[in-house]
């Protein structure tokens, strides 16, 4: 069972850097599972064995990760203080990291601590219940980590390991346990071996242990990559998935606000009310770090517990004098799973949120890390800033310290990026003329809008590499233009980060109390950059071109002409968005029409998709149906050969009490069996009949003086033997008879040998 954890572990490589972390897991797993063999080897009550797993992983625990806080060698209070504050740790670190992680001091704690508990669980199930297929609970937990964070192709050699690793937990332990009915205890239906010695041997159900792993192999490998929807390209090309946005732990926002972006379909996300005159963005997380080359949550993430109705404070750079406008917003959230809550920039208080929320001062961002935001209701107050042309000007000046980090840049960046940047601002005075001409830069008619060609291109991302690539393409989306946007920014000096979020939502055709009510879907997510100006803070521009959303009032060239007292509109992000089905065929990239050859060959891979799971399944349910059905052929050709023909058969009709789910004691002799199946299975008389001659032949076998039994003899067991199967059959309602034919539990419990001239395994 170990091994099978530990090749399952190999599955969250792609998450975790590194592999201390692995060692650290499997010498906490080997510890746990040689004491609980250990105790189990000695006899002790199954009870006992669980108890003390249990105690050993609580003192292993804390002696590792806690032993500051014991009381000479007792826990206190502050031992689940102490613990509960790495498992928060490990929270947090998981949230800000982009996989591969490093897995540090706080993440390695986690996983020691739950692989731990999984493989506890899994080793009672399996050797507790006498159940060894249940091994392979734990394994495939493990397994169904990486497929639900990143969206990846699994990792074949890692599957086949593990359904190797399963498979010998089941070659195995039907040899040992009751795969010794036939030895040290008692032979089907407490036949004794005393005349049979070689009966101490135990039996081997390879037959079953093989078919179980091919079904276990098929069903985690085979059939996810026929399976639509199930593979790693669903989640990338047009079509494959039509699920909701998925902002979660360990996913690249960017990557996955493409995919997202590439759904043929759009999916309600959310909706909104408000009493602002425009629609509003709706920021979710921002993108800060570029120190790596890659937009990354920045560094470090600074956390505080929210309180519902509690104010945000002041926004960051904003100065008293700018004037700004309230505005109130009641969200509701339709289908969106999220870690992080969508809110207007600058959120100034929250309310109908319940406990566990943490509030990022910096970003004005909130999370609470649980990845599932579906069926939220809440209200936002938030702010307006409306800058006068003379504010602008005169802004960012001045960049404080803790905004320096908001201008780091990678080593090797590459030189087009900045010469780019120079290039187009060249006519401009101060930083805010520079973000004004950056931003026309990437509207004018020398870029276009594409979700395909960055794909296609292999330049689909965020990183430094990758902005290189799109301003020689000029083709590409929001990602894109926000990334190398911000990117140029800091080249100028020009502070900023990327938001990432929702635009305003589509144009309004209902009101509520609050306002118009705006719906906001899947193919509304966006990508913005915001620049800092000194005086005025944090400030949203709008450089891709193509999707029709007119950018802020403030951020438009003639803007800076405009009399300081003039009465301007409101500088909020401002939209005249539209819906999915009014955006231009660029900008949905749903594909163009397919001819007729095209559209055949679609319904051909269809149907071939829907005929392969047809026949997966169809494999799946079927294998243990004819692994019992050749048994039983196997074992009644034998009955014409086999020196103990009785037994053999009995074997056979305990078997099939097995899969009638007929309750039984293992203690039973087979008189024993014989007077409690005639009190409780409704058996005719003919049945009856056949049973006490069977039971006779195998008391016989066991007990009498071996001397052969004649053909007579055998076709007698064989006619007995089909009389009580066909009985059995007749008495059980239809239900129970397809249950007892293809959920054939005696395949999961170790084999009754059945030995003969040293042959075994009937």
């Amino acid at each position: 069972m170990a091994a099978g954890i530990g090749a399952a572990l190999f599955s969250l490589s792609p998450l975790l850097q590194g592999i201390g972390w692995w060692f650290a897991v499997m010498a906490m797993v080997t510890v746990l599972l040689g004491g609980m063999a250990v105790i189990r080897g000695r006899g002790a009550p199954e009870l006992v064995v669980v108890l003390s797993a249990a105690v050993g992983w609580a003192v292993l625990v804390v002696l590792l990760y806690a032993p500051g806080s014991l009381w000479f060698v007792f826990p206190t209070v502050g031992t689940l203080t102490d613990l509960g504050a790495d498992l928060d740790a490990a929270r947090v670190s998981i949230a800000v990291q982009e996989a591969p992680a490093v897995a540090d001091g706080a993440i390695t704690q986690l996983l020691v601590m739950s692989v731990g508990l999984i493989a506890v669980v899994s080793d009672e199930l399996a050797s507790g219940l006498r159940t060894p297929v249940l091994s392979g609970v734990g394994p495939v937990a493990i397994l169904s980590i990486a497929p639900l964070v990143r969206r990846d192709d699994p990792n074949l050699v890692v599957y086949v390991c593990t359904a190797v690793a399963w498979l010998g937990v089941l070659w195995f332990g039907s040899r040992i346990g009751r795969g010794q009915e036939y030895g040290a205890s008692s032979p089907p239906g407490g036949v004794s071996a005393r005349a049979n010695p070689t009966l101490t041997r135990a039996g081997r159900n390879g037959l079953a242990a093989t078919g179980l792993g091919a079904a276990a192999i098929a069903t985690m490998i085979v059939v996810p990559t026929v399976t639509p929807g199930l593979t790693a390209d669903s989640f990338t090309e047009p079509g494959g998935n039509l699920l909701p946005s998925v902002y979660s732990t360990g996913i690249d926002p960017s990557i996955q606000l493409g995919r997202d972006l590439r759904r043929s379909e759009p999916v309600l996300s959310l909706t909104y009310s408000t009493d602002s005159e425009e629609g509003l963005y709706l920021r979710m997380l921002t993108l800060g770090d570029f120190s790596t080359g890659a937009w990354e949550p920045e560094q470090p993430y600074s956390a505080n517990g929210y309180t519902d109705g509690e104010s945000f404070g002041s926004p960051p750079g904003l100065a008293a004098d700018v004037p700004v406008a309230e505005t109130t917003t009641s969200v509701t959230i339709a289908a969106l799973r999220s870690d992080w809550l969508p809110l207007p920039y600058p959120t100034q208080q929250v309310d109908g949120l319940d406990d566990g929320w943490l509030l990022t001062p910096s970003t004005f961002t909130m999370t609470d890390l649980r990845g599932d935001t579906r069926g939220l209701a809440y209200q936002v107050t938030s702010l307006s800033p409306q800058p006068t042309a003379e504010q602008l000007a005169v802004a960012g000046s001045v960049i404080p310290d803790p905004l320096l980090d908001y201008l780091a840049l990678p080593g090797g960046l590459p030189p087009v990026i900045a010469d780019t940047a120079a290039a187009v601002t060249a006519g401009a005075s101060t930083g805010y003329e520079r973000a004004v001409a950056l931003q026309e830069y990437f509207r004018s008619d020398q870029f276009s809008y594409s979700l395909q060609t960055p794909v296609e291109g292999g330049f689909d991302g965020d990183t430094a590499d990758a902005i290189a690539v799109f301003l020689d393409v000029k083709s590409g989306y929001c990602v894109h233009y926000s990334a190398a946007m911000a990117v140029m920014a800091r080249t100028l000096g020009i502070p900023s980060r990327i938001a990432v979020g929702y635009a305003p939502g589509q144009s309004p055709d209902s009101t509520a109390a609050g306002g118009a009510v705006y719906e906001v879907y899947t193919d509304q997510l966006h990508a913005w950059p915001e620049l800092y100006f000194e005086g005025v803070g944090w400030l949203p521009f709008e450089p891709t071109p193509g999707l029709d959303f007119t950018p802020p009032d403030y951020s438009l060239p003639d803007y800076a002409q405009q009399s300081s007292t003039s009465d301007t509109s409101a500088p909020a992000p401002s939209s005249t968005s539209t819906s999915a089905a009014e955006r231009p065929d660029d900008a949905l990239d749903v594909g163009a029409v397919q001819s007729p050859e095209q559209l055949a060959l679609g319904q051909l891979r269809g149907w071939a998709s829907f005929v392969g799971i047809v026949a997966a399944v169809a494999l799946v349910v079927l294998t243990p149906w004819a692994i019992r059905r050749l048994r039983r052929r196997n074992r009644f050709a034998r009955l014409l050969h086999h020196p103990l023909p009785g037994t053999l058969a009995w074997a056979e009709w305990e078997d099939t009490l097995d899969d009638h789910r007929v309750q039984r004691s293992q203690g039973d002799t087979v008189h024993d069996l014989e007077r409690r199946l005639l009190d409780e299975l409704p058996l005719d008389s003919e049945a009856e009949e056949a049973l006490g001659r069977l039971r006779r032949a195998v008391e016989r076998e066991q007990y009498g003086v071996p001397d052969g039994v004649d053909a007579d003899a055998r076709g007698a067991i064989e006619s007995d033997l089909r009389r009580l199967l066909t009985a059995i059959d007749a008495g059980e309602e239809r239900g129970a008879r397809y249950r007892a034919r293809f959920v054939p539990v005696s395949l999961l419990r170790r084999r009754r040998s059945t030995p003969a001239a040293g042959a075994f395994a009937p």
